[in-house]
């Protein structure tokens, strides 16, 4: 065989060894966004009477909730929904209050109640960041200091791209007083669930993967070229 069909028969295989790498990068990228998208689907339970802003009265702080615990990265786009309601006044047999809000955080920081309300706002969240709501901010949904709503009056239900540095979320039952909320069957509750994600697996193999296809094709390219020359 001579020289110059073996170099055809190379540059044949380099060229269809590129385009195979390339497809097999694209689809671990698409196949690991599909199972990611689906994998957190969770409700936890939230204490209406726990807080991370300061109000009239003393009550336990709002415990964050981990973004990297719960399987998000920066970047991904989640739905919160609150499920459940309380009683804003202490008293068990009518529970009917369900607003919820929340906050993203850079750390777990949560600063002392001051006993005094000053509005709704992340004085006492050094880290607080604020949210991107993918459809947009509905009437009242969203203040002016990183803190939005989940639910409130006639809509229960936000979309959110976690923001970068994100690392924490806290989560709590909107109110100015706290110590007299009361949930007496514990159904006062937030769900969490993936709609997309903007992480990819090993970023190091895959930028690999797809730099090898790029390249090969590239010089496949070239020696084409050429030839036509």
């Amino acid at each position: 065989m001579s020289a110059f069909l073996k170099n055809q028969k190379i540059s044949k295989l380099f060229t269809k060894l590129s385009i195979a790498t390339a497809k097999t990068a694209f689809s671990l990228v698409l196949l690991f966004k599909i199972d990611s998208a689906q994998a957190l689907a969770a409700k936890f339970n939230i204490d209406p009477s726990a807080s991370f802003i300061s109000s009239y009265t003393f009550s336990p702080d709002s415990v964050p909730f981990s973004i990297t615990d719960l399987g998000i990265n920066s970047g991904d786009t989640i739905k919160l929904e609150r499920f459940g309601s309380f009683s804003p006044f202490g008293d068990p047999t009518d529970e009917y209050f369900g607003s919820m809000w929340a906050t993203f955080s850079a750390d777990n920081r949560l600063l002392p109640n001051t006993g005094e309300y000053d509005g709704a706002t992340t004085d006492r969240v050094p880290g607080a960041i604020n949210a991107i709501l993918t459809n947009g901010c509905l009437p009242s949904q969203c203040l002016d200091n990183s803190i939005f709503y989940i639910s409130r009056g006639n809509f229960n239900g936000a979309v959110v791209q976690v923001p970068i540095d994100a690392k924490f979320i806290f989560i709590g039952a909107a109110d100015s007083s706290f110590a007299d909320n009361v949930d007496l069957n514990k159904d006062f509750a937030v769900g969490i669930n993936s709609i997309s994600t903007a992480s990819i697996p090993e970023p190091g193999f895959m930028s690999g993967l797809l730099a090898f296809g790029v390249y090969a094709t590239g010089l496949q390219f070239l020696r084409n070229r050429k030839k036509v020359l």
